[in-house]
């Protein structure tokens, strides 16, 4: 019995290596960020969306209850998102024709309030707008001028492919001080893609796919715009084809949304809020299960 459960033992690690090695991982944007464990990722159910075929599949949004297409995560000091991408494996920027060369958003909007130009900021009034937006430009990622940008609403209109956003810094060639990275600080925020995992290869649902994760820090956040943990936010994720961040919404949306039919939002709710550390969340859990025991003992 020892043998047996010790040559099962050894196949199972085997199994977890060749897991573990067949996986892969690029930092676009950044390196040396602290990502959340596996476990700790909260899918955004809302945001699931169907294959839509799409001939660039980089830029196609699937997901599912089985395989969310989105997740979020806060630990207090960053706000992660990520999306699941139709794509199976990755050709990276230090190879001929790079997977990415396109544009990725995070669109943000706050309920009851809107972005006011003439304030830089959120003023009163909900309009079901996208109020802020974590942008990856993969087609200029040069990125000291480009990369992971800070967008603020530009136009708007009732269909998606007639968004379009702008950097907070308003300059559409260079990375100012108040954009993400901007004033030569690194750390403001990252982006990575990872594939190879039991967790992109969906079997039969939408067969491989690639997480592209972003990273933003509260420190940023709090410093250059309005958003902050104590509020509510409606999330959507979209995709620009084989353009910079600063063209309209062309390719997909996140929800089931339609780009062009504007009865589909694809608006998902999200509150970033710091977890509870693992080790306090189980003594709190503990303590409970203590004091329900110690109360039934008194009755």
């Amino acid at each position: 019995m020892i043998r047996q459960t010790s040559t099962r033992l050894l196949a199972a690690i085997g199994l977890l290596a060749a897991g573990a090695l067949h996986a892969a991982s690029y930092d676009f944007i950044g390196s040396g960020a602290t990502w959340p464990d596996e476990a700790d990722w909260v899918a955004i159910e809302g945001a699931n969306d169907p294959d839509d075929g799409l001939s660039h599949e980089q830029l196609d949004f699937v997901g599912d209850s089985t395989h969310p297409m989105a997740y979020s995560y806060d630990n207090g000091q960053y706000v992660y998102f990520r999306m699941r991408l139709d794509v199976g494996s990755v050709v990276t920027p230090d190879q001929q024709q790079p997977t990415f060369h396109d544009s990725h958003l995070v669109l943000i909007d706050v309920p009851g309030q809107r972005y006011d130009p003439d304030a830089s900021g959120l003023a009163s009034g909900d309009d079901d707008y996208p109020d802020y937006g974590f942008a990856w430009d993969s087609k200029s990622n040069d990125p000291t001028k480009h990369g992971l940008e800070m967008q603020v609403r530009d136009v708007t209109d009732n269909v998606w492919n007639g968004i379009n956003m702008d950097d907070i810094d308003l300059q559409s060639g260079q990375k100012l001080s108040n954009d993400i990275n901007g004033g030569n600080r690194t750390g403001d925020g990252y982006v990575r893609a990872i594939w190879g995992t039991p967790e992109t290869d969906t079997g039969t649902s939408f067969g491989t796919t690639t997480f592209l994760d972003f990273a933003v820090s509260w420190s940023y956040l709090t410093t250059y715009t309005d958003l902050s943990q104590d509020q509510e936010w409606n999330v959507v994720f979209a995709t620009i084809s084989d353009a910079t961040d600063h063209n309209n919404i062309d390719a997909d949306v996140s929800g089931g949304a339609a780009i062009t039919d504007p009865s589909t939002d694809g608006w998902t709710p999200v509150t970033p809020a710091a977890p509870l550390p693992p080790t306090l969340a189980l003594l709190l859990i503990g303590l409970g299960a203590l004091w329900r025991r110690e109360r039934r003992h008194r009755r």
